[in-house]
């Protein structure tokens, strides 16, 4: 099923029922070209779509109530089979970034949060404006994560600790053999959360992820979403990967409940291993694209393994950034401590087209 049907379908049940479609939000501007949020623009998957328009009428229940379809409990026992876990080792919340709220409003109250100073930090944020302490760590001069200045930064001050792997903006994964070493060894003292957004799209994913620690019984929450490779960013579905015990205080502090589109979305879209695949095929070939760009046009971008590229273009990057936006090409940059690095999420394979005649004017006038 294609998208456009999709919404034509959606636009019809609404006009059916007397209402005008409230879509513009979903509208990219005609010419617009957004490599900003590392959304993947060829999901959702169309078998998601398909059976997401079965569905809609039942919209007007709660998810999993008992007139409702029971498509959370098989999603979790999905993601459960996948990862050798029991359905008692994961938390499904609207959005990873809930999950990750949830996670520092459970673990916080007994003591602050450690986490890199140049990471994805929206949970980060609402966490210290409720009061947590936040306490930021350098990254390395090569841009990693600096796991021993942060372990001995860890005290009784110190409950939460929060990676994410591969790192964003940089895009950077964290070795996984030290990872596991500096979980195993602080987990006596504050939980350990590794957020793996973008495992999928890693080169080695399965070595790479620190579930194997969650099967352990460490002291380790994983958390995933369906934001990224999946293509359900507009949809709020993640979840989380942790001890019983874990699952059961972190879900204590979940607010809200994903949504049943969501849900449905979210299980066929786990299941249809040829989309995941061709999505990671797409990324893979954009990246490509964006780093030739960057290195014809002399840069020397960081070697992500996700779905956007770092790079220094040794300027100052909200001004570029707000130069490329004129143009119709949105990016990030601009960060904290790195005024001089833009972030470049992929786009459609046409999009990125659009972006390298973009920024190698727009470079060449700065």
């Amino acid at each position: 099923m294609k998208r456009r049907d999709f919404l034509t379908a959606l636009s019809g049940t609404a006009f059916a029922l007397g209402t005008a479609p409230s879509l513009g939000q979903y509208i990219i501007p005609q010419g617009q070209v957004r490599l900003v949020f590392n959304e993947n623009p060829y999901g959702p998957s169309p078998r998601a779509l398909a059976e997401v328009k079965k569905i809609l009428a039942l919209t007007a229940y709660y998810p999993d109530s008992p007139y409702d379809y029971p498509i959370r409990d098989k999603l979790v026992a999905a993601i459960a089979a996948n990862h050798d876990l029991g359905a008692e080792q994961l938390f499904v919340s609207s959005g990873s970034n809930e999950g990750l709220q949830a996670a520092l409003m459970a673990y916080g109250k007994k003591g602050g949060v450690l986490t890199p100073a140049l990471t994805y930090d929206a949970h980060l944020g609402y966490a210290e404006t409720l009061g947590i302490p936040i306490t930021r760590v350098p990254l390395r001069e090569d841009l990693q994560v600096d796991l021993t200045a942060m372990e001995q930064r860890i005290d009784e001050s110190v409950s939460v600790v929060y990676l994410a792997n591969p790192n964003n903006p940089t895009g950077l994964p964290i070795d996984p053999d030290k990872l596991r070493g500096f979980c195993r060894r602080v987990g006596d003292r504050a939980l350990v959360i590794v957020d793996e957004a973008y495992n999928e799209l890693m080169a080695e994913p399965t070595q790479d992820s620190m579930v194997d620690l969650v099967r352990e019984g460490a002291n380790v929450l994983v958390t995933r979403t369906f934001s990224k490779i999946f293509g359900l960013a507009g949809m709020r579905v993640g979840y989380g990967m942790g001890r019983p015990d874990i699952i059961d205080r972190v879900g204590n502090h979940i607010m809200a409940w994903p949504n049943g589109i969501g849900l449905t979305a979210a299980f066929h879209s786990y299941e249809d291993q040829a989309f995941i695949a061709f999505s990671r095929q797409k990324v893979l070939q954009g990246r490509a694209m964006v780093e030739k760009t960057l290195r014809d046009a002399g840069f020397a971008p960081v070697q992500s393994e996700a779905n956007f590229v770092f790079v220094d273009i040794g300027r100052d990057a909200q001004a570029f950034r707000e130069a490329m936006g004129r143009e119709g090409v949105l990016i990030n940059g601009g960060y904290a401590g790195y005024p001089t690095y833009i972030r470049v999420s992929m786009g459609k394979l046409e999009d990125l087209e659009v972006f390298d005649r973009v920024f190698k004017r727009v470079i060449a006038r700065a």
